[in-house]
Formats: C-alpha cells, sequence, structure tokens
C-alpha cells in the first residue's frame, strides 16, 4: 500500500485535509468511496458535470471548510448546467477566501445514513467509532466505539450493538446493507489508526447504504496533528518485560513481607484508629517491625529508631505516615538507606488540586524515578494480606480467601472486604489500596495478580489509570484464566470530577469504557453491592452453559417479578415444553401448583423430594440455571420456622446433586421486621454459605449475578468460536 505523506504538509501542529484528500487517503485502507472530481473554477465544474452526468451534487473544497452542510457549502440534485453554475456562485458566496475549488459527485440514491470514525483518546489511544449518521449523529448518540486495533468479528459486534441496527437488515424494500463492505470501513480505520499516528481525528458522515445494500463513503474529514505524529500508540509507560520481572519481584517482597518500618509511628490510642504501626502490630505480623520516631525511646513496647539509615539493615516494606511536606523527606531517607519498596499512607498531594499538593506530588515523583522506588500512593490504605498478617487499617478478617481486591480507595477497599465477608462469606488473599499511583499502578498490580495461583478472582475499583490500552490488553489476557469484575468510577460528568478529587486521575469516558467492557470480556457492576454479589457466583458455582434459567418458590407475584427482572438483565426464563410439565405433574398436584416456569408450588418445599426430581428433570437439557425463592413468613408460619432449617439443609446437602452441577442460586423474601423471621432467616444464610450457596435479599440481585456469570462464560466460548471462524490457521 502507497503510504501518503501527510506530516510534511502541516503549516501549524494541525490541519484538516480537503474532502477529496480525506477520502483518497481512506480509499488506500478499504473504505468504500464515491467518484468525484475536483474542479479549481466555475467553468471547470460545469464541464465536470457534463461529463458526470446529471443529476450531481457540488461542495466547496478547502482545507479549512469543515461542516460544510452547515455553511451551506453542498448543493444537491443539480439537474443541468445552469444548477451548477447558481450553486457554484452560492459556495463562492459563502466560503469566501477559504475557497479553494470545487468537489463533484454522482447523487447516490439512499435514505439510511450511517456514521464511521476514528479518534484518540488520551488513556487508551485510537478508537473507532460506529453509528447511526446523518443529523441524527448527534441528536440521538446512537454510536458504539472500540479500541484499535480489533478484528472482524469485533467489528461485526459493532453493527449488532446500536440501536438502529434494524436499518442495517432488508428495511422497506430495500436490500440489507453489504455488511462486508462495513466491517471492511471498521477494520481500515483501526488499522488507520494504528498504522499512522499524526491521523488525529476521522469523520465518515454519511456512510450512505444504496436501495441495493451498497456502502459509500459520500463525505469525509481527516484531521492530522504533527503532535500526534511522535506519539507511541501504546500510550502511557510502556514497561520491558525486565521491569515487568523486577516489579512482580518487588510486589512479592512487600505482600510476604518478612520486615517492616513504620516512618512515623505514632504512640496508640485507647481508642480508635492506632496508626499504621499499630494496625500491623495487632494484627499479629510475625516478622521484624520496626517504629520510625526521632521524638520517641519506645512505641508499645517495641524500640525506635531515629531514621530508616539508624536500622541494621534494609526492610522489605517502607510504611510512610507523615504529612505530606514530610514525605520528599522520608522519601530521600529509603533512597539513601536502600530501602526500595515504599507505601505513602499520607494525602494532601495533586489529589486536592492543589498547587501546593501538585508541586509536592511531581517533587516525590522525581525522587521516587531517580531512586529507583517501587511506591505504593500515596493518598491509600496499602496492604490488607491475611497470609502473611500485614493489614495497614483495622477490622479485618484474619481468614485468608481466594479472592484479591485491587481498589484506588482505601474506604472502598475497607468496605468491600467487610461487607462481602459478613454477607456473602468471601474471603481475601491480596487486598491493594493504590491512591494517586506514583510509581506502582494497576497495571502492575494486575501482572503480579495474573500469575498468582493463590488468586482466582480479580475484583477492581478502578478510577482512573495511566496506559489505558495496556489495562485493556491485561485484562484481555487474564480473564481467559480467571474473571475481573470492575466497578468503573467516574463515567459521568459529575463522577469524573470526584474522581479528579480523590486521586487526581482522568477517569475517561463512560462509552470508551464501555468498549473496555464489550472487547475485554471483564465483568461490569455498579456498586461495591454488586460486586460482592457477583463475585459470590463465581466463586461458588460452575460454569453457566446458557441463559435459561428457572424460578422455583412460593408465594403469588414472584412470575411477573421474575419475568421481568430476567428480561431486563437478558436471562431466559424459559417456558416450559409440554413433555416436560407432564412429567412434573405425576409429582405435583394441579390445586394452587403452577408448572410453567416459574414454578409456584408450595409442595415442593415440604416434600422436599419432589423438589429434587424436579430439579434432576430440569437439569436434563431444559434448565442452565436456577433460582429457589423462599418466602420466610409464609414458610414459618406452618410449624413456627423448624421447617426453614430442613429447607435450608436440604438444599445444602443435597438439592445442587439433584441440579447436576447446574448453577443455584437462593433467594429471601422477608417483608415483615418480627425477630423471630430473622433470626430463622439469618440461620438460612449461615447454613447456605457454609455450603457455597449464594443467597441473596430480593430477586432481582440475584437475577443479575446470574447474568453476569451467563455473560462471562458466554464471552469465553464466543471468544474460542470466534477464533476458529476469525482466524482459521491465519493471523486475526
Amino acid at each position: 500500500m502507497e503510504k501518503i505523506d501527510l506530516i510534511n504538509d502541516v503549516d501549524g501542529n494541525t490541519r484538516s485535509l480537503t474532502e477529496a484528500e480525506s477520502k483518497k487517503l481512506l480509499n488506500t485502507y478499504g473504505v468504500p468511496v464515491v467518484e468525484e472530481t475536483v474542479a479549481p473554477t466555475i467553468e471547470e465544474a460545469i464541464i465536470q458535470a457534463s461529463i458526470i452526468g446529471f443529476p450531481v451534487v457540488l461542495k466547496g473544497l478547502g482545507t479549512k471548510l469543515t461542516h460544510k452542510t452547515e455553511r451551506g457549502l453542498v448543493k444537491l440534485n443539480l439537474r443541468s448546467a445552469e444548477d451548477v453554475k447558481s450553486a457554484c456562485l452560492d459556495i463562492q458566496k459563502s466560503a469566501g477566501a477559504d475557497l479553494e475549488g470545487f468537489l463533484l459527485q454522482p447523487q447516490i440514491l439512499g435514505k439510511r445514513e450511517f456514521v464511521a470514525g476514528l479518534f484518540r483518546d488520551e488513556q487508551f489511544g485510537p478508537v473507532v467509532m460506529f453509528g447511526l449518521g446523518g443529523v441524527f449523529t448527534e441528536a440521538l448518540g446512537d454510536v458504539v466505539f472500540r479500541i484499535a486495533p480489533f478484528n472482524k468479528i469485533q467489528a461485526k459486534d459493532m453493527m449488532e450493538e446500536i440501536l438502529s441496527r434494524k436499518l442495517l437488515g432488508s428495511f422497506r424494500g430495500e436490500a440489507p446493507a453489504d455488511k462486508n463492505q462495513l466491517i471492511n470501513v471498521l477494520l481500515g480505520l483501526s488499522r488507520l489508526g494504528v498504522e499512522r499516528p499524526e491521523i488525529k481525528e476521522v469523520d465518515i458522515n454519511p456512510l450512505l447504504i444504496a436501495p441495493d445494500g451498497h456502502v459509500t463513503a459520500v463525505d469525509a474529514l481527516v484531521v492530522i496533528s504533527k503532535d500526534n505524529a511522535s506519539v507511541d500508540n501504546d500510550l502511557g509507560e510502556e514497561r520491558t518485560p525486565q521491569e515487568i520481572k523486577a516489579i512482580n519481584a518487588a510486589l512479592d517482597t512487600m505482600i510476604h513481607a518478612k520486615s517492616i518500618a513504620v516512618i512515623g509511628a505514632m504512640r496508640p490510642r485507647a481508642k480508635g484508629f492506632r496508626g499504621m504501626f499499630g494496625c500491623i502490630k495487632d494484627f499479629g505480623f510475625p516478622g521484624k517491625l520496626y517504629p520510625i520516631n526521632p521524638k520517641a525511646q519506645e512505641i508499645d513496647g517495641v524500640k525506635t529508631y531515629p531514621s530508616l539509615v539508624s536500622l541494621p539493615k534494609p526492610v522489605d516494606l517502607v510504611v510512610i505516615a507523615v504529612p505530606a511536606p514530610f514525605v520528599p523527606d522520608a522519601l530521600r531517607d529509603c533512597v539513601a538507606s536502600g530501602n526500595k519498596n515504599v507505601h505513602i499512607f499520607s494525602s494532601g498531594f495533586k489529589e486536592t488540586g492543589e498547587e501546593e499538593g501538585m508541586k509536592l506530588q511531581a517533587e516525590i515523583e522525581k525522587i521516587a524515578a531517580e531512586g529507583h522506588l517501587n511506591v505504593i500512593g500515596p493518598n491509600c490504605m496499602g496492604f490488607y494480606v491475611p497470609k502473611s498478617r500485614i493489614l495497614t487499617w483495622i477490622g479485618a478478617p484474619e481468614k485468608s480467601g481466594p479472592v484479591s481486591f485491587v481498589s484506588q480507595s482505601g474506604g472502598h477497599a475497607q468496605d468491600f472486604i467487610n461487607y462481602a465477608s459478613v454477607h456473602f462469606g468471601i474471603y481475601f488473599n491480596k487486598v491493594i489500596s493504590y491512591g494517586n499511583a506514583l510509581t506502582l499502578d494497576s497495571t502492575d498490580f494486575l501482572e503480579y495478580l495474573a500469575n498468582d495461583d493463590e488468586t482466582k478472582i480479580i475484583a477492581m475499583y478502578l478510577e482512573g489509570v495511566k496506559s489505558g490500552r495496556k489495562l485493556l490488553e491485561l485484562i484481555t489476557k487474564i480473564n481467559r484464566k480467571k474473571p475481573v469484575i470492575i466497578l468503573k468510577a467516574g463515567l459521568t460528568e459529575s463522577g469524573a470530577r470526584a474522581v479528579s478529587s480523590h486521586t487526581g486521575s482522568m477517569a475517561g469516558g463512560e462509552k470508551i469504557w464501555n468498549a473496555v467492557f464489550k472487547q475485554s470480556g471483564a465483568v461490569r457492576v455498579s456498586s461495591l453491592e454488586e460486586m460482592a454479589e457477583v463475585t459470590s457466583v463465581f466463586l461458588n458455582l460452575g460454569k453457566s452453559e446458557g441463559r435459561r434459567v428457572a424460578v422455583i418458590g412460593t408465594g403469588g407475584g414472584i412470575g411477573v417479578a421474575a419475568a421481568d427482572s430476567c428480561a431486563q438483565a437478558g436471562l431466559d426464563l424459559t417456558v416450559l415444553p409440554d413433555e416436560v410439565t407432564k412429567k412434573l405433574r405425576e409429582f405435583i398436584p394441579p390445586a394452587g401448583n403452577m408448572i410453567r416456569n416459574p414454578i409456584d408450588a408450595h409442595i415442593l418445599f415440604f416434600e422436599l423430594e419432589a423438589l429434587g426430581k424436579t430439579l434432576a428433570l430440569l437439569s436434563d437439557g431444559y434448565i442452565d440455571m436456577f433460582i429457589i425463592s423462599l418466602h420466610i413468613e409464609w414458610l414459618y408460619n406452618f410449624d413456627n420456622g423448624a421447617h426453614i432449617e430442613n429447607i435450608a439443609t436440604y438444599l445444602a446437602q443435597t438439592a445442587r446433586k439433584h441440579a447436576k452441577g447446574k448453577p443455584l442460586v437462593v433467594v429471601w423474601r422477608q417483608y415483615q421486621p418480627d425477630p423471630k423471621y430473622k433470626k430463622r432467616r439469618i440461620l438460612l444464610e449461615q447454613i447456605l454459605l457454609k455450603a457455597g450457596i449464594p443467597v441473596y435479599d430480593g430477586l432481582p440481585r440475584a437475577v443479575f449475578a446470574l447474568s453476569k456469570l451467563a455473560e462471562y462464560h458466554e464471552f469465553q466460548r464466543k471468544q474460542i468460536d470466534d477464533k476458529k471462524k476469525c482466524c482459521a490457521g491465519k493471523k486475526c
């Protein structure tokens, strides 16, 4: 492919190509463009129009002539030489000195207009857009995005995601759009974004669908920038394999630290927060613990040291807990004493948005870079590693588990581990709160956890990232082996402002992050509660083979509620076929028992063997997952609650065997605050959670969690199938 030189023609930093130049470039990347002719004068325009054949389209041409329609520089359906002359004069008057000539095209028929484009995101680099075009692009915003590069399967997914996708099929007597042409357009833009960093922006609008389905770029704009020409498409700091190996080793040393020094160790208070030193000591850290405080001889019975330099040797981890203005000197002390691994608890840096905080952050960043320090923070809570007995806050379980959590917020780190452990029996292996990400960022922690055999599930709370493309690459790779569950903050305008004030990070736009989730297969949640609910199904349940769900319960109204919840979450509340209902009727009598799905049958909860038969029957190729809905008051009132324990025990010990390994969760409903109901409900939860059966307060929560499980495994299957289709032994 001939590479068109663009940069040498740029007078300033940025310029727009003319429409003709833009289309010439795009055509070399597989974008079908309308045949057109450039005419420098009115007389030449009239001649060329006659050669093309009427009717024609006339446009003003010039590097400064963008948004031509709004300026009256596009004239349609010109049917004679006189029409062309009149249109040229109008354009000449409207464009003034910016006019460099005229562009003539045949008038192409087509009612369906789409838009395709390319731009560069500050975090993720080249991003391709596709959606409804013409005047509706801005009015309706029906557009989707993908981060380049991507393959033809993902390009096809883009077309299927827009709300106006029906227009791509047969529509009002017109043929379906040529989807292969559309795929080539999107792939061409993807390649263009990766191969030509000088391209700042591309706008193809409209991308016209002719009545026969042929696709043509009728109008196009390409903007180039000298500033972009030297930008690395990976964005952010790209670490070498040697650097990644060194950081992984440093993190391993910190996480399994045998010695910790705390700069700013304080005397413990009788109540409340005991400081970093007190928290680590109280959690039972078994290694060497060195309090650094030049004004004390001992703290809590432990000898203090005036500085790091006075320690007998470097430690595995240094925790800095002093006011922000003293942090630079503390870091210099780390460099001088050969201590490379640092957690800065202190806040008051760029997250403040104030000049002094920004200066302090720049200063400590320089010290850390020159001293080759591995820094967690500043403005963060640091580590919680139960197996190593490391905790830099208060009130976390001593029990370890298979989930690791990476959080930009220290508060969220504390809240999530407490909520998840209390309500869902979820315990953690490694928790890292990293704040402003001075030298170590989310991608560094992902690199480490990707190969950590003790971590089976990764949960993340993200505000901003330094290298979006690296993050996307890592999540996509890790997600093939273990699920990555992400709560992304700052997706609204007000949320982005809050993110900036919290950690000084750039949040990124919602539609860009939609693309990240779509491309990587990461599991998306919108609250810590949802994160715990979703983590529970991944932790306790097996693979979901599909989206067909059965709801089995008691009490009126579950049918409508279940249908609505499942439809909203993308699950299929499958109507059971006659062959199944006939078999169910052999042991479920008609009176008061509905069996179409939802199955509202009280007999199943008093004759538990019948419940087992139901699960076994539906598991035999009809249903992919189960929700058991229990009405606490209704069940309690039959025998003062004793049978609730029987049901819980049966579900814990027997029901999952009948379900043949299909995902099964339990929903409880309790509407009266009477303590006697609550007592039985808590017992139910305890029995089920101990057996690894997720329990939810309300049907929508259970449905949401199961939908995420189904979505994740569906994505994994699709990746395998798509790779076979896309590659067929070749590189996609």
